[in-house]
């Protein structure tokens, strides 16, 4: 089924850091802005309306990106507040209606939504602190609400953002660490490094404290691991971690220091994998 979306860049000098784009046969009208276009976004046709958005960061590393998630009854006049407040985001997703026709209790339900779902993410880490019970909904307003739902991941995807978990063909190559004493499996997806449910990570080493680095990876491998362990992603086992849902990255060096919590040379980590690069 095709779909079509318009683009509008309300200023051409800005066109990479602020537009709005719909499907026209649709009432929900995103907007993507930078921080610093929030007042711009104010002044924009429904950009004060109730509203649904995620904040992200430019992950500047192979780490999972960062989203907070929220709800706004004045549309981008919420972000006046997490310019200040919220440091580590630096573009925004906003949803609205272009009629107005979100209220108080569908933003609710759609922001519990989304972070429920952001918990069995891949790609993305959850920045949200409080998660809150799961709103009470009419069985006749449900319908309504998924439908928005369903609109606004089409959307997000057409930004290339997708919250799902992310599923491994049928017929991939697996990879096995060539050390026995680590399990865990991992595949490859469209140039992306997919660490399979069911494996096993661990801490960074003690001694990672002291290196030359000033204990930069440790704290760098101890964070990604809180972060997926508050996100419900991994769970303890013993003295490691399972992961609960696929996790993907960027190099499979990232993974093998998760795995092993030693920095290592992902290609070298697991077998076969470096043969890869050999292929002419």
């Amino acid at each position: 089924m095709q779909r079509t979306i318009t683009y509008l860049y309300p200023n051409m000098k800005k066109a990479s850091s602020l537009k709005v784009f719909q499907d026209r046969t649709n009432q929900i009208r995103a907007f993507y802005f930078t921080r610093e276009n929030i007042k711009e976004v104010e002044k924009l046709e429904s950009g004060t309306n109730y509203a649904v958005y995620f904040l992200f960061n430019e992950a500047d590393d192979d780490g999972l990106t960062k989203v907070y998630i929220g709800q706004s009854t004045k549309g981008a006049n919420r972000m006046l507040s997490h310019e200040k407040e919220k440091s580590f985001w630096s573009y925004c997703i906003m949803f609205v209606t272009d009629n107005n026709s979100f209220d108080a209790m569908s933003i609710d339900y759609m922001e519990y939504h989304f972070i429920n779902k952001l918990k069995n993410s891949s790609t993305y880490s959850l920045e949200n602190t409080n998660v809150k019970s799961e709103p009470v909904v009419s069985i006749f307003d449900k319908p309504n609400l998924k439908a928005y739902i369903e609109q606004i991941e089409f959307l997000l995807k057409a930004e290339g953002i997708d919250f799902s978990e992310q599923l491994v063909t049928v017929g991939s190559d697996f990879y096995y660490p060539r050390n026995k004493n680590y399990h865990a499996k991992i595949s490859i997806k469209e140039g992306i490094f997919v660490l399979h449910a069911g494996s096993i990570i661990n801490m960074p080493i003690e001694s990672s404290k002291h290196w030359a680095d000033q204990g930069r990876f440790y704290n760098r491998y101890s964070e990604m691991i809180r972060r997926l362990l508050n996100d419900g992603k991994i769970t303890s086992k013993e003295n490691a971690y399972e992961t609960l849902v696929n996790l993907t990255f960027k190099s499979p060096s990232t993974i093998a220091s998760l795995v092993s919590g030693r920095a290592e040379n992902g290609w070298l980590f697991f077998e076969g994998l470096n043969d890869l690069r050999n292929i002419n």
